[in-house]
């Protein structure tokens, strides 16, 4: 009986070895692909916000403020804007968006990553025509509650805007050239 039982553990031992090994060399063999797959979802993304660049240099990304701004250019090379990511506390939680700010220190785009905010009030931000209410925004706009927010919410949509002003203050005192 002993011996049934060290049996069984062996086999149980060499099967989760030869599992361990097989899920290493398939590991290895697609992290490259993952990782090349992962650059272009966040290009996407980045271009999303950012629709005039065309490549982000991210070993070039200017931190300030807490923040931290990738440069975009053009197929010329030449800088059309920043990326940035935000996080910002909402009503539930953080809210957590991509900004695009263009050259100029406005707002080229924007896309919300992340919220927890309420079912059917706060969670109106992840609404894309709603988001798109931002573009063309620089740091001088005023939060208008009448405007800005939506029936029953002004936490959300107010931490969004007090983001991006973050953002776009932070762009012209320490980024913007």
């Amino acid at each position: 009986m002993k011996n049934r039982f060290i049996h069984y553990g062996l086999v149980l031992a060499l099967i989760a070895s030869i599992s361990a090994g097989i899920l290493a060399v398939v590991n290895k063999v697609t992290l490259p692909t993952i990782k090349n797959n992962e650059k272009v979802a966040v290009n996407k993304a980045r271009i999303m916000v950012l629709p005039k660049a065309k490549i982000f240099y991210e070993k070039e990304k200017i931190k300030a403020g807490g923040l931290e701004f990738i440069p975009g250019t053009n197929e010329n090379g030449e800088i059309v804007g920043y990326v940035v990511t935000v996080s910002q506390p909402g009503y539930a939680g953080n809210i957590d968006f991509v900004l695009g700010i263009d050259i100029d220190g406005k707002v080229a785009g924007l896309n919300i990553i992340g919220s927890q905010e309420t079912p059917g009030l706060g969670s109106k931000i992840m609404d894309l025509d709603w988001q798109k209410k931002a573009i063309g925004k620089d740091v001088s706009y005023k939060f208008n509650k009448a405007v800005d927010a939506f029936a029953g919410a002004t936490i959300s949509p107010n931490a969004v805007y007090t983001g991006i002003k973050r953002a776009l203050t932070t762009y012209n005192s320490e980024v913007k050239k």
